[in-house]
């Protein structure tokens, strides 16, 4: 069987912090193809015939998305369908990077891919609703549920991770909730598990996290342990931050089809080779 050619992989997004690991293929930035443009994706896939397209641009921003649900939706749910679109226009495989928000948030444990979507946010919403346009539309598809990504290093590292690390530089105290769990995943682990399955013909939905689940102050305290490890991080609840208190109190995911290595080790290895201020 001949091995999968990852040249002719398009990964739209590629200039975000997931996307900073993808090293193959057809790469344009947001500049170069926009993807609320349907006519300039569909001109830009049928141009270079991917053999399959990684989804992985759209809103990221939690706060923004619930204050202003019409640019989640354009960006989330318009621009997927417009990749999707094009993807089916050519028969590519559609990768779509997906989120544990689409789940509730309230069960006892992580949820796995046979666990039924229920998103309670805008953001949850725009993913669901992104993932059902993916399986109606698109013939050969991978969704790819992940949650709490780090990666990027200090040029795109904005969110939690990397303004806990700055703050355990920079010494000033860190606070972080120890009442919601999560699933922290690597972002560079995330993009070679995406790999393994085009390469293997894997086709679906998947969760793909690092094994095990964390709260932020778990977290915060293993970065101090890399970074300073006589740092004080001190434990909150959600009420300590009033943009917390809408959050799930479970954002976990584990995967009945595939197991990537303890988070734990992930982070170990991204804060000391890669995080560099």
């Amino acid at each position: 069987m001949n091995s999968f050619d990852f040249e002719k992989v398009l990964t739209i997004g590629a200039g975000g912090m997931i996307g900073s690991y993808v090293d193959f293929g057809y790469r344009p930035d947001h500049t170069t193809l926009d993807i609320l443009d349907a006519d300039a994706v569909m001109e830009f896939v049928k141009k270079n015939n991917p053999s399959a397209i990684i989804h992985l641009a759209g809103a990221t921003d939690m706060m923004k998305t619930e204050q202003d649900p019409l640019y989640a939706y354009e960006l989330n749910v318009r621009g997927t369908y417009n990749v999707a679109q094009a993807a089916t226009s050519v028969g590519a495989t559609m990768v779509l990077a997906s989120s544990s928000r689409v789940f509730d948030g309230h069960k006892k444990g992580p949820y796995t891919e046979d666990d039924a979507p229920d998103p309670q946010t805008h953001y949850g919403r725009t993913k669901y609703i992104s993932e059902l346009i993916v399986a109606s539309l698109v013939e050969s598809y991978i969704i790819a549920r992940t949650a709490w990504v780090f990666g990027g290093g200090v040029d795109r590292d904005n969110k939690f991770y990397g303004k806990v690390l700055k703050q355990l530089q920079s010494g000033t105290e860190v606070t972080a909730l120890y009442d919601v769990h999560g699933s922290p995943t690597y972002g560079k682990d995330f993009v070679a598990t995406i790999k393994d399955l085009l390469e293997k013909g894997e086709r679906g939905i998947f969760h793909i996290a690092n094994a095990g689940t964390a709260t932020r102050f778990d977290l915060a305290t293993a970065m101090a342990t890399h970074v300073k490890p006589d740092a004080h991080v001190r434990a909150v609840d959600r009420s300590y931050f009033a943009s917390s208190t809408t959050l799930p109190t479970n954002e976990s995911i584990s995967s009945k089809r595939i197991t990537l290595r303890p988070w734990q080790e992930a982070l170990a290895e991204y804060v000391s080779e890669e995080w560099k201020a």
